[in-house]
């Protein structure tokens, strides 16, 4: 793995204090501890949450046939085949056509093959 030079690490802020009455040799280090205030941390980590569970809920629930494609793992010509067969649930505006994920899941649901071990 390689490094950028100017790549910023997270270290804490080491300050260097060389007095100039005193010899070149003797070198005070200083070193900032950050402040840890846990209502501020909760606050962030609630924050979190939210933007995550927001994102989860802004998913979208009808794919195009390109995300379906994705969502399914599989090239876009094997969507429009399995359109043109009935295989797939599916439905149309004017010439293209939209998959609604539940839909998409019962499909797979349906189509899984039970494995007995």
């Amino acid at each position: 793995m390689v490094r950028k030079r100017n790549a910023r690490h997270a270290v804490p802020t080491v300050i260097i204090h060389q007095p100039s009455s005193q010899p070149a040799q003797v070198v005070e280090v200083i070193e900032r501890q950050p402040q840890m205030d846990q209502g501020a941390i909760m606050m962030q980590l609630a924050q979190l949450v939210a933007q995550q569970q927001s994102k989860a809920a802004e998913a979208p629930q009808t794919f195009t046939v390109k995300e379906a494609a994705e969502y399914l793992r599989c090239s876009t010509w094997t969507i429009y085949d399995l359109c043109r067969t009935d295989s797939i649930p599916y439905f149309k505006v004017k010439s293209r056509y939209f998959f609604r994920r539940h839909e998409l899941d019962k499909w797979i649901s349906g189509n899984t093959n039970a494995c007995h071990v």
